[in-house]
């Protein structure tokens, strides 16, 4: 099964806001900074995309209730 980087980020951000809730928009920032402290911009735009899919969750979630 090939996954593509779009599906890798959008399971990435359903997990991290399972298991963290509230807080996952917030982690994958600090992760992205974390790479970008360390020399990976790749990571960190990656981590920045992760954080965008969780907000546009979050945003379903709130048109939801």
């Amino acid at each position: 099964m090939n996954v593509s980087l779009d599906q890798a980020i959008e399971i990435h951000a359903k997990v991290l806001r399972y298991r963290v809730g509230e807080r996952a928009a917030e982690i994958a920032g600090d992760r992205a900074r974390l790479c970008e402290y360390h020399g990976d911009p790749e990571g960190s735009e990656v981590w920045l995309r992760v954080k965008a899919v969780i907000i546009v969750l979050e945003s379903r979630e709130d048109t939801l209730h």
